[in-house]
C-alpha cells in the first residue's frame, strides 16, 4: 500500500464517544479522520462526500439501525470496510454483522487498546492486499488471519455466543421455580427471540428440561427448569 492514509468515518449517536473514537483514530499511524456522523442519513451524506475506506459503526442510531446502514453499504456496493462498535449483544445483531462482511465486532465498553489492535490488523490487511500481485492459497490464508480480530465475540460452531449462553444459564441456575421464555429474557436482558434459540439449545444439550403447563384456553405455556 502507498503512503495514502486510510480515511475513516465514525458513526455513533453519542457525540462524546464519536469525538473520543475520532481523535483516537486520527492519532493512529496510517489513519486519518474523515468525519463523524450521528445518524443513518447523516452517515449516508458523509459517505457520499468523503468515500471512506473504513467506518466505525454503532448499531443504535436515532433514525434507523446500524445494521440497516451496513445493509445499505453492501447493496450500494460501496467500497469500504466496517468495524461495528456497539453495546448491542443480541445474537441476531452479531450474526447479521458478520453476514454483511464486517471486519470486527467490539462490544462497549472496551479498552482503546482493543480498538488499536483491530485498526492495526486492518491496516496490515490492506498492506498485504496491495503487495500481492498474484493470489495463491498462502496469500489467502494470511489475509484470513488478518480479517477478523480475536477481540470479537466468541461464537461456537452452532452460532451460540458464549457470553449470552452464560447469562441464560446463570438465570436458570438461580431460579427457584420453572420459568417461561419471556421471564428468562427479561432476567437475562436478552431479546425474546434470542432467548428462545438459546433455550432450545440448552434443552437439546440436556442442560434444561422443557415442561408444558396447560390452562383453560389457548396454547400450553412452555416452562423451563435446570436439570441440576
Amino acid at each position: 500500500m502507498s503512503d495514502r492514509l486510510l480515511s475513516t468515518l465514525i458513526v455513533d449517536d453519542d457525540f462524546m464517544i464519536a469525538k473520543l473514537h475520532g481523535n483516537f483514530v486520527d492519532s493512529q499511524k496510517g489513519y486519518k479522520l474523515a468525519g463523524t456522523a450521528h445518524s443513518f442519513y447523516e452517515a449516508i451524506e458523509c459517505m457520499d462526500k468523503v468515500q471512506p475506506d473504513l467506518i466505525l459503526l454503532d448499531i443504535y442510531l436515532p433514525d434507523r439501525s446500524g445494521i440497516e446502514l451496513l445493509h445499505t453499504i453492501r447493496t450500494q456496493n460501496r467500497r469500504c470496510d466496517v468495524i461495528v462498535i456497539t453495546a448491542a449483544k443480541e445474537l441476531e445483531i452479531v450474526e447479521n454483522g458478520f453476514r454483511f462482511g464486517i471486519i470486527d465486532f467490539l462490544i462497549k465498553p472496551f479498552d482503546l487498546t482493543q480498538l488499536q489492535a483491530s485498526l492495526n490488523k486492518y491496516i496490515k490487511f490492506k498492506c498485504r492486499l496491495s503487495v500481492s500481485s498474484q493470489i495463491d492459497q498462502e496469500t489467502v490464508d494470511d489475509l484470513k488471519k488478518l480479517r477478523i480480530s480475536e477481540s470479537g465475540p466468541a461464537v461456537n460452531p452452532k452460532g451460540i455466543d458464549t457470553r449470552t449462553l452464560e447469562k441464560i444459564k446463570n438465570c436458570m441456575m438461580n431460579a427457584k421455580s420453572s420459568l417461561s421464555a419471556d421471564q428468562i429474557a427479561k432476567l437475562a436482558g436478552v431479546s425474546l427471540s434470542t432467548t428462545r434459540t438459546y433455550l432450545s439449545h440448552l434443552v437439546e444439550e440436556r442442560v434444561l428440561i422443557e415442561e408444558q403447563k396447560y390452562g383453560t384456553v389457548g396454547r400450553p405455556l412452555r416452562l423451563y427448569r435446570s436439570t441440576n
